[in-house]
């Protein structure tokens, strides 16, 4: 279902103690072949930075390393959580979770594997110092270069002891921490002690924080909804998982101009289930 079609569903939030989750790649920002040339929707962001004001929180959390994500969305009063929950900025101060700084090497170690096995044009190999990130969605042949990279990482010690995880066009690296986006919304919601929670995102790295609010609304009593910006590629456990879905930046851009006016006390007072 469009969440664009059912925004009754978010009604109600003068009052309410309610926290904003959003990721950036796909979500308020277009996908790009080489992630540093992605820029936030002008649109999203003037909205959140709105929002921002209006709302108990508002956090723009990714995988992307926290420093590099708050100088894309560049909106000082935001919460920024990185590296999928590694590392959190807030109030002018950076928290990174326990344990991440001994993989440093090994996720260098990894790519430089890697890279020896499988180095075609148009692959962009992104470390994030506590994970890291290989684009393909820039080479020509994306399924052969996907087929070479699980072929390579079949064969190498490097990957032991870490994690792997695919995405759109990409493949993701990260620490044995445990750690991911769910768990940084889990804390997140208790911290700012909030009713409610929007999260909205894109890919595979956004389930646990959708399965998070799912069990956090059965179990703690939270109030709120996820959606997934979805396309043709979009996985069916994503979709299956998130409570509504969204057709794009642009219907991003047109939620987020809704929430806006909806704080402000411009809209429908119904509740959100």
């Amino acid at each position: 279902m469009n969440l664009l079609e059912h925004l009754d569903e978010l009604g109600g939030l003068p009052g309410d103690r309610v926290g904003l989750f959003v990721d950036f790649d796909g979500t308020i920002s277009h996908l790009v072949p080489t992630p540093d040339d992605a820029v936030v929707s002008h649109r999203a962001a003037n909205a959140l930075r709105g929002l921002s004001g209006k709302l108990a929180l508002v956090c723009a959390i990714s995988g992307r390393g926290v420093s590099d994500l708050r100088a894309k969305v560049g909106i000082d009063e935001l919460v920024y959580v990185g590296n999928h929950g590694g590392e959190k900025y807030e109030a002018e101060s950076l928290v990174v979770a326990p344990g991440m700084a001994e993989y440093e090497e090994r996720i260098v170690s990894l790519l430089s594997a890697l890279r020896r096995h499988v180095d075609s044009p148009g692959i962009i190999w992104e470390n994030k110092k506590y994970s890291a990130a290989v684009h393909f969605r820039a080479t020509d042949h994306p399924t052969s270069v996907k087929s070479a990279l699980a072929e390579a990482l079949s064969i190498v010690d490097e990957v032991d002891g870490l994690q792997v995880f695919w995405g759109k066009m990409l493949l993701e690296i990260r620490i044995p921490n445990g750690v991911h986006k769910g768990d940084a919304l889990r804390e997140l919601v208790r911290e700012h002690r909030l009713d409610a929670a929007i999260f909205l995102g894109d890919d595979m790295t956004d389930l646990d924080a959708m399965e998070t609010l799912r069990d956090m609304r059965e179990h703690d009593g939270l109030r709120g909804i996820s959606a997934v910006v979805a396309d043709e590629s979009t996985p069916e456990m994503l979709l299956s998982t998130a409570d509504y879905t969204l057709n794009g930046v642009s219907s991003v851009e047109i939620l987020l101009d809704w929430l806006l006016s909806a704080s402000q006390g411009n809209s429908t007072t119904a509740q959100i289930t």
